[in-house]
């Protein structure tokens, strides 16, 4: 991320709430930076939440850049330990370790306008040659557990994953659908003005390359199960019709 995106990340409104919608669905809103370094919007302020609710839905809505990927896998992990089915509704962006958040989804959905972005582990370091080649080391190993948030998921092969890490991909909500990083498309919704992200440009990659394939693949996948003729059901023998009287 460079140092414009940063400043941006760090300046947008930071709110993580909860609320009943009846008595059986609860609604958690987790919008703007995640982490301990910005504040209350972290995995433990989710783990307080979380701890006392019982509900058959919960309908997490997820408007963030991202932050820390450690809250990320925590929140993440919470998620999907919880007995509630789980929701995940992108209303704007769900980008680094928000897209992580977003995997605890049983069901994703994500409107037309809305955007995920998927990427390797960054950090900020400081010091001698020493100090960068353990950084380098630890944000591998970091990279290694970001992936497997995602592998239950994605349709395609790890290496094909690794790659769109690498290459900071943003998807729409029709791209993260073929990657199997989402359910479903919904219609649009008006997006905060003060939560949205910049413009990017896109790049012909790995990503149009994957979507295309594994969009194929499912489009192929429903014709056949459409043009599957029903199995006719065998005639049954005349002595054991008269065998069963």
């Amino acid at each position: 991320m460079n140092k414009p995106d940063m400043n941006k990340l760090l300046n947008l409104k930071r709110d993580i709430r909860f609320e009943a919608k009846g008595d059986k669905e609860y609604k958690l809103a987790i919008y703007g930076t995640i982490g301990g370094w910005f504040g209350e919007n972290d995995a433990n302020t989710v783990r307080r939440k979380l701890q006392d609710v019982k509900a058959e839905k919960i309908h997490v809505h997820i408007n963030s850049g991202g932050g820390s990927a450690f809250d990320g896998v925590a929140i993440c992990n919470m998620l999907k330990q919880h007995d509630s089915e789980i929701i995940v509704h992108v209303d704007g962006w769900a980008a680094s370790a928000a897209s992580v958040i977003a995997m605890a989804g049983d069901e994703i959905i994500m409107p037309s306008n809305t955007m995920m972005m998927i990427h390797q582990a960054s950090t900020f370091e400081y010091g001698n040659a020493d100090n960068f080649e353990k950084t380098a080391k630890d944000l591998r190993k970091i990279d290694t557990a970001l992936t497997a948030s995602y592998k239950s998921r994605f349709v395609g092969t790890d290496e094909e994953l690794k790659q769109l890490l690498k290459e900071e991909t943003w998807l729409t909500a029709d791209e993260a659908v073929a990657l199997g990083l989402a359910d479903e498309v919904a219609e649009e919704i008006e997006i905060d003005d003060t939560q949205e992200k910049e413009e990017t440009t896109e790049v012909d990659n790995t990503k149009g390359q994957l979507v295309a394939k594994y969009a194929a693949v499912a489009k192929e996948n429903k014709k056949e199960q459409e043009e599957e003729p029903e199995q006719e059901k065998p005639k049954a023998n005349l002595s054991e019709l008269f065998l069963n009287l």
